[in-house]
This record gives C-alpha cells, structure tokens and sequence, in this order.
C-alpha cells in the first residue's frame, strides 16, 4: 500500500488558494446585498397580451420540423 510523504511539499496545496476562496464569500454576500437594492418610484402596471394565435402558429411548424426529421431519420437507417 502507498503512503504519501506528508511532508512532502509538492503535495500540499498553497495556503494562499483557500484565503481567496474564503474571501470571495463574503465577498459575493456584499455583491448580492447591495444588488438587490429597490426604488421607491411605483412602476407602472404590466399589460398580459393573450392573443395566443402567434403561438400557435410557432407550434405547428416545430411539429412538422419534428415530423420531417423523424422521416428522415426513418430513412437514413433504410436506406443502410
């Protein structure tokens, strides 16, 4: 069985590297808390499009891109 040389140098890893990872917790913590700073001007309300038409429209040509890769998918393995 190996047992490493804990002594050996080459084999530890720089103190330096986790001081960093322990600063940039505290770091992002300060990023975070002062990104989610609010103004107090009131927005104005948000108006819901529901015409679904556009939509529809988008869902049949995904449908038939599926249906034409699928057959040639189908004959691809065919034509083997």
């Amino acid at each position: 069985m190996f047992h490493p040389n804990k002594n050996n140098q080459q084999s530890r890893r720089p103190v330096p590297r986790h001081l960093k990872k322990l600063l940039l917790l505290p770091m992002a913590g300060v990023l975070f808390a002062l990104s989610s700073c609010k103004d107090d001007t009131p927005t104005p309300p948000v108006s819901y499009v529901t015409d679904t038409a556009p939509v529809g429209a988008g869902l049949s040509v995904i449908g038939y891109a599926l249906l034409g890769a699928a057959v040639v998918g189908v004959l691809g393995c065919k034509l083997k």
